[in-house]
């Protein structure tokens, strides 16, 4: 009786999860706008139609293309008018979400999109609201070219023989006051300065990453020694790179990351070619200073398909830098919080704590990471947050990373919401 109940709790706790994350989206604020032009949509956005006042998606076969994608948006779109005062909007909001997730239902396994209820105000009658465009529009992340990723590997190596730093720098003011006890005081107030001294490349899909710097942030709070340094290297991740070259530019003396391991997630392969394990694109070299590490993070670019699907072959690169260098102590894993583990499930094989830095993090965290930090013993970092002694976490127990709640259930995490 209890094994029955155990596998019946296995499979309702992520529906109900699911549930609560579906009937939160229907109390989001509403933007309001006049209508939504669907000609004006760019070629990262994707429709998904629905009927004005009904739940059924009329174009179904739109999965087949949002499958593969990383989704980083959706908006739920309908009108204001109501045919009764009765009607009850956010009823059939949560409805077109149901009929959404029944869709693409790997797109709710992990939600860490942004969400946007838009409310069109032009119709004022059922045949005008006809003419308008319901249901969902999804944005997801470009994928990569030939010619962007030789941009943003140009972008690197100017970053590498750049002698100005891409970390905050700090500037500061002086100001004088005067004490009762000691006379005038001067004071001096440090302001930290964003600052790159080289430009991004102009094409990419969201420059604001290029401000973003949490990986320094944490290689700055975090003494690791005896590391190897695995890092995804796709399309999405430049602006992380970057700064795992700058660590590695301020550290040239020292020996702390013995490794250095970089990863496309299959070259070129077809998506049906890639098998957990034996996807590849790995490219290593020991550290022997920041222009042999660069060569081995060229190569990896310069072969690779530049990103664009929703998985990454994370601990096939993490288990070829633990064969190559045996003697580190841990592996530092720059993550794409956005990216899921098309390996997930042989995290056991990884013998080593992974301090997991999760780059361009919205809100939520990816909880496949907590899972692999939690049964390799090691740690997930934020820009502002590090957790550790995930494995010492109870069967449900909750925690809280940046504001963010996560239960822990059926030995893997879940996000929470009440």
């Amino acid at each position: 009786m209890y094994r029955i109940f155990a596998l019946m709790n296995f499979f309702l706790l992520p529906f109900l999860l699911v549930a609560n994350t579906l009937r939160e989206f229907t109390s989001y604020p509403v933007k309001e706008v006049d209508f939504i032009d669907a000609n004006t949509l760019n070629s990262n956005k994707m429709f998904i139609s629905m009927p004005f006042a009904s739940e059924l998606i009329i174009n179904p076969e739109k999965k087949k293309q949002i499958d593969e994608k990383v989704i980083l948006k959706i908006e739920l779109v309908y009108t204001k008018f109501k045919l009764s005062p009765t009607f009850n909007q956010a009823e059939l909001n949560l409805k077109r979400l149901v009929e959404l997730q029944k869709l693409l239902p790997k797109v709710f396994e992990n939600p860490l999109w942004e969400f946007e209820l838009i409310g069109q105000t032009k119709g004022t009658s059922q045949d005008e609201c006809k003419t308008l465009f319901h249901g969902f529009i999804i944005s997801f992340r470009p994928n990569s070219t030939t010619k962007t990723l030789a941009n943003e590997l140009e972008y690197l190596n100017k970053l590498v023989n750049n002698s100005d730093s891409l970390q905050e720098a700090k500037s500061y003011e002086l100001k004088t006051r005067w004490d009762t006890k000691i006379g005038y005081v001067h004071d001096t107030i440090w302001k930290i300065d964003n600052i790159i001294q080289v430009d991004p490349p102009a094409f990419f899909y969201d420059p604001m990453l290029f401000k973003d710097t949490t990986v320094l942030s944490v290689l700055e709070r975090n003494v690791w020694k005896n590391i190897a340094v695995v890092t995804d290297v796709t399309g999405s991740m430049s602006p992380f790179t970057a700064q795992v070259l700058e660590w590695l530019k301020q550290k040239s003396e020292s020996k702390t990351a013995n490794y250095f391991a970089f990863f496309n997630d299959g070259n070129r392969k077809e998506s049906n070619e890639k098998k957990p394990l034996k996807t590849g694109g790995i490219y290593g070299t020991p550290n022997l200073g920041i222009d042999e590490v660069m060569k081995s993070l060229a190569k990896c670019m310069q072969n690779g398909s530049g990103g664009g699907e929703g998985l990454e072959n994370d601990v096939e690169a993490i288990l070829f830098a633990l064969e190559e260098a045996p003697s580190v102590d841990e592996i530092v894993l720059i993550a794409d919080n956005f990216e899921s583990m098309r390996d997930y499930s042989f995290i056991d094989k990884i013998t080593k704590p992974v301090r997991i830095i999760v780059c361009g993090v919205k809100k939520k965290v990816n909880i496949q990471y907590l899972d692999m930090a939690r049964k390799t013993k090691g740690s997930v970092h934020t820009k502002t947050s590090d957790i550790s002694n995930l494995d010492l976490i109870k069967p449900k127990q909750k925690i809280t990373i940046d504001g963010e709640v996560y239960i822990f259930d059926n030995e893997r995490f879940h996000f929470y919401n009440k």
